[in-house]
């Protein structure tokens, strides 16, 4: 019995953490950021900086996963778009557009004109279905009439001479 009020306890401890939000401080080292935030999905580093990519659940709406920046072990800087977490210092992430925002940035700081549709006329008496068009017949095909060459009115040219081939040699007799 005391070990499942022990379980019990520490079930709803944990529950009550799950819906904290992480916060993460300027100058926290890596392994304070592990503890808190869990084992990073990826990490890179370059020199003396190091960055730690966490899952967010919004990559693909968001197009980034949640990142601490580190500078010779200790946080700079972070960027988060879970609303699980949370950065105390000042992030250099923008802060979030609202999407007219956006639009009248894209407008010239102009809000964007809200056009009403033109209004829709309706009769006042219902008006008549048009009436039926009947389709014309198709046409019949017209035959050609048929030419007759009269033979006896072409008469054989009488033909002449090729000049342009010149005469085989005669083989030359055997004594």
């Amino acid at each position: 019995m005391r070990n499942f009020t022990r379980l019990a306890l520490l079930v709803v401890a944990v529950a009550g953490n799950a819906g904290a939000q992480a916060s993460i401080d300027p100058g926290m080292t890596r392994d304070q950021v592990v503890a808190k935030l869990g084992r990073p999905t990826s990490e890179h580093s370059s020199g003396s900086a190091t960055f730690l990519y966490y899952k967010n659940g919004q990559e693909r709406k968001m197009g980034m996963s949640d990142m601490v920046a580190l500078d010779s072990g200790k946080v700079v800087d972070a960027v988060f778009r879970s609303s699980a977490r949370r950065y105390t210092g000042r992030s250099s992430s923008p802060a979030p557009v609202s999407a007219e925002a956006a639009i009248a940035k894209g407008n010239g700081d102009r809000a964007p004109v809200k056009r009403a549709a033109p209004p829709v006329k309706t009769p006042a008496t219902p008006a008549k279905p048009p009436a039926p068009v009947k389709a014309a017949p198709p046409a019949k095909k017209l035959s050609e009439p048929k030419k007759s060459v009269d033979t006896k009115k072409i008469q054989a040219s009488p033909k002449a001479p090729d000049t342009t081939k010149k005469a085989a040699p005669a083989p030359a007799k055997k004594p």
